[in-house]
């Protein structure tokens, strides 16, 4: 399936698949998953992803090396979690300054291990480069049995949309670092909960499922692309957000909607279920103890809408390359996107 070029970076991800070969026994077209999967040959598929933290440490939003760290080792393993698989374990590409270099592998290694643990994993190896700036890059691994795997595409009209948990608190950080100096959300406060086992629990409930590492409004604008399918968040952004992301808008005169359409996620997981599969969401959500945030439906159509709004995917998505990578322009923009008359 070749999506709509409107985003730059679906446009960017195609060309990359257009110009390597892909392997015969991956399941799934490109876009349509959110981590690679190859079939083993023992009724299970092996799945693959990789995720790089360098563009938030150039732009200033990551200045402890222990954020880089555990956000790289979160971007990685939300990518098993919105497949359904469970983790063998993590492999890390780091590139360390030579200021300081010592204490920034200490940093790194410290975040990286509080994300793994936390998701019941491990660090096997990787590779370990000099440079003028730090770079973190994890690839993670894991299992998942053939047929279970949950994809982004399945939705249909009447599914209903949830979160994980609450949203927001990515773009709240980095809002805070932008304009706060930190002082509202330190980096600390941006530590995403491992969503691995409820990935697991959701195989077979979910029609569809895609983490947030890139907001909210843009994971449900790349679903509604990809099912050609009309998605509706009727909830207000205030039920939304995580509380802590809340109190950083109101602070910042912020519109709580800028929260959830900038490209700065929390790696959560969105997911879709049919009507009929909600009894056994709730028994799962009562097994694991967690309580999934309703977002609302889709219908027929195509596109988002936030309370019947419609809203621009492509142009929030495209926003940042079209502010010339300037954080401030940036923002500016997208709080006018985002201002209710």
């Amino acid at each position: 399936m070749r999506l709509n070029d409107d985003v730059a970076e679906n446009r960017r991800l195609t060309r990359w698949a257009d110009l390597l070969p892909r392997a015969p026994g991956q399941r799934g077209g490109v876009h349509e998953t959110d981590a690679e999967l190859v079939e083993l040959g023992d009724g299970r598929l092996l799945a693959l992803t990789v995720d790089t933290v360098c563009e938030e440490i150039r732009l200033g939003l990551y200045r402890d090396p222990r954020t880089a760290g555990r956000l790289a080792a979160a971007a990685a393993l939300s990518d098993l979690a919105a497949v359904g698989a469970e983790p063998l374990g993590l492999l890390l590409s780091v590139t360390l300054p030579a200021d300081d270099a010592d204490a920034v592998q200490e940093a790194v290694a410290r975040g990286v291990a509080e994300t793994a643990s936390a998701a019941g994993t491990f660090v096997l190896g990787g590779d370990t480069n000099d440079g003028d700036e730090l770079s973190v890059g994890c690839t993670a691994a894991g299992t998942v049995p053939c047929g279970a795997e949950l994809r982004r595409l399945g939705i249909a009209p009447g599914d209903l949309l949830f979160s994980a948990g609450p949203l927001g608190l990515g773009a709240a950080v980095a809002a805070s670092t932008l304009f706060a100096g930190g002082t509202l959300l330190p980096e600390s406060a941006l530590a995403p909960p491992s969503r691995i086992a409820h990935g697991i629990a959701l195989r077979g409930i979910a029609s569809a499922a895609m983490d947030t590492s890139d907001g909210l409004l843009a994971t449900l604008d790349q679903l509604a692309r990809l099912n050609g399918i009309a998605l509706h968040v009727t909830r207000a952004p205030e039920e939304i957000l995580e509380p802590r992301a809340l109190e950083a808008a109101r602070r910042l005169c912020l519109p709580p909607l800028a929260l959830l359409a900038a490209t700065q996620g929390e790696q959560e997981l969105v997911f879709a279920v049919p009507p009929r599969n909600v009894p056994s969401l709730e028994a799962a959500a009562a097994r694991l103890a967690w309580t999934p945030v309703s977002l609302g439906h889709a219908e027929p159509g195509s596109g988002v809408f936030v309370n019947g709004v419609p809203f621009d995917g492509a142009r929030s998505r495209n926003l940042l390359a079209a502010s010339a990578g300037d954080l401030v322009t940036y923002a500016s923009a997208l709080v006018a996107m985002t201002s209710r008359p």
